[in-house]
């Protein structure tokens, strides 16, 4: 099989489908077929959708007869199904993918709840400003160790790029969008940033009306 197998339903600005978009292309599968759907017209709805992801949910992923709907198992898919092709998310020593999916994990358990959290906080109108500004001290909080992680390495979980990076990449690039500032306050995470922000497969990755439209500034006061 190859990525004319292939077939992604995705929608702009979804982490989800962010972090599968980067990992398609780092694998070497850019070109692959896919389809845009808009939340607002209820496209992740239709019967199309439906067929792939009963959740009526996306990403949905179809490669030949399988399909996957979560972007994290989808990640894991891609690398195992095609190990040989395009780039290596997950080394084959013991210790060294020990240590990405430590990373990898803790990025989905550690990292992204708390920007999650501090997202629904400003979203929630009849959230305090102390309400606001504790979600704010945690997601600080978490960023100081994961600026410290990053103090000897060139990527998340060492010296090459990885699943880790994927996930990681995809919060610092919606971190952006809402203008949580990095640089002054984590040296290690903005060099990353700066690194990692203009790779082909994250540059390829962009949400489209990221391009289109003004930040909602959410987290600019964080």
């Amino acid at each position: 099989m190859g990525k004319e197998d292939m077939l992604l339903y995705w929608g702009s600005g979804s982490p989800p489908c962010i972090r599968t978009m980067i990992a398609l292309e780092e694998k070497g599968f850019s070109g692959y077929p896919q389809k845009l759907i808009e939340f607002g017209k209820k496209e992740h709805k239709t019967e199309e959708v439906l067929a792939l992801n009963p959740r009526g949910q996306v990403p949905a992923f179809k490669d030949g007869d399988v399909i996957i709907n979560e972007s994290y198992a989808i990640i894991h898919y891609l690398q195992h199904r095609y190990p040989d092709s395009g780039t290596n998310l997950l080394p084959g020593d013991c210790k060294q993918q020990g240590f990405v999916l430590q990373r990898y994990y803790e990025v989905q358990a550690a990292f992204y709840p708390k920007v999650l959290d501090l997202f629904k906080t400003v979203m929630n109108k009849e959230a305090t400003d102390e309400a606001k500004a504790k979600k704010g001290e945690e997601l600080v909080e978490e960023a100081t160790r994961f600026d410290a992680y990053l103090k000897d390495g060139t990527f998340l979980a060492g010296d090459q790029f990885s699943m880790a990076d994927i996930d990681f990449i995809t919060i610092l690039l919606l971190l952006d969008r809402q203008e949580f500032k990095l640089e002054g306050r984590f040296p290690n995470m903005f060099a990353y940033w700066q690194r990692l922000k203009d790779r082909p497969s994250v540059v390829a990755s962009y949400p489209p009306h990221f391009k289109t439209s003004e930040s909602t500034r959410y987290f600019a006061s964080c």
